[in-house]
């Protein structure tokens, strides 16, 4: 187990090296080129994750089909980060542009690929009752884009990830303690060479990480909440596609200082 801790800062290092080698980078809000690399960590995370938790717990959230569901996730990010370009901007944008060029996008490949593999898991779930599906499918298709659109500056796909995973995790049982340490251990890292600017997560990180929180509200929250946290979602991209979240940001003081945890020699 020490071993596969070890892994991480490895794993994290050759794949910043191999993608800044491979020129896959882009320029940041700071206007440096930065590796779009930690989503290949956050997906070696979850797939040991998805080995090493004991299979008599039957977590769906860490089961094979659910890898698959997050790989698929990632390598549609990971095609809008090497083939994306900045324009057309959201969901509309998108689609306007496919319907008055008759061309589509990266982006727009990645929404109906993202139907796709969100209606393929809830197939295999194989639930009964029509408002669990439609619940399960809008969790795990709306959930992946709304950490997308929060990842436009340092660690914000972090701290809403934090705003998420603790409260779940304190009202359930404590975790094995190597698990716990792992996820630590992983978060820490990511958190640290995202916040100095070494890496990003990219389309390919942020996406993944909505796929795999998606996947924990499935497991671990009531139906109650799960609809909550739609609405909320719902809302989030309702907005996004009026104003950018970052101009928000700016005009309060409480945000901004939020937004600037763990971002040190941050420039205006």
């Amino acid at each position: 187990m020490i071993v596969l801790l070890l892994t991480i800062p490895i794993i994290a290092y050759i794949s910043m090296i191999a993608f800044r080698t491979l020129g896959w980078t882009v320029i940041n809000y700071e206007g440096y080129s930065v590796p779009y690399s930690l989503g290949s960590v956050v997906l070696y995370g979850y797939a040991t994750f998805s080995v090493i938790v004991p299979s008599e717990m039957s977590y769906i959230a860490f089961s094979y089909p659910a890898l698959m569901y997050v790989v698929g996730i990632w390598i549609l990010g990971f095609i809008d980060d090497r083939y994306g370009s900045k324009e057309p901007k959201g969901l509309k944008g998108h689609l306007y542009f496919f319907w008055t060029k008759r061309l589509p996008t990266t982006g727009l490949i990645k929404l109906i690929g993202t139907f796709t593999l969100a209606l393929l898991f809830v197939y295999y779930l194989q639930v009964t009752s029509l408002y669990e599906a439609v619940r399960y499918f809008l969790l795990l298709s709306w959930m992946p884009h709304m950490m997308n659109l929060f990842d436009t500056r340092p660690l914000r796909v972090w701290k809403l990830s934090t705003l998420i995973i603790v409260p779940m995790l304190l009202s359930y049982p404590a975790p094995a303690f190597f698990l716990l340490i792992y996820g630590l251990a992983i978060y820490y890292l990511l958190f640290v060479l995202e916040g100095h600017r070494q890496a990003l997560l990219g389309d390919n990180g942020s996406t993944a990480m909505g796929a795999i929180i998606a996947l924990m509200f499935i497991q671990f929250s009531p139906p109650s909440v799960q609809w909550v946290v739609l609405f909320f979602v719902g809302i989030m991209i309702f907005i996004a596609e009026r104003i950018s979240f970052s101009k928000v940001i700016s005009e309060y003081g409480f945000l901004r200082w939020i937004d600037g945890i763990g971002v040190p020699y941050q420039q205006k």
